[in-house]
């Protein structure tokens, strides 16, 4: 789970309950979303999200879901 402002959240187009990549320096791993409005802008808070440390710097990214990994194999 990730915790972060309501108004990060909106920037990232996130909202509260929805799933969200949450990218660390080692591994990157889907996360739920839960909004507080007294963390500050900017800071988050984790839990339960394996290859991420106190003080390291994490992203946290919307998923692409109307992508999903297709690729255009048409030739030019």
């Amino acid at each position: 789970m990730v915790t972060m402002n309501p108004d990060d959240a909106r920037s990232r187009f996130l909202t509260d309950g929805e799933l969200a990549w949450v990218h660390g320096p080692r591994r990157h791993e889907l996360a739920t979303v839960r909004l507080d409005e007294s963390l500050r802008a900017g800071d988050v808070v984790l839990r339960d999200v394996a290859g991420a440390a106190p003080s390291e710097i994490v992203r946290v990214v919307k998923p692409d879901l109307d992508n999903r990994g297709r690729r255009n194999t048409a030739l030019a």
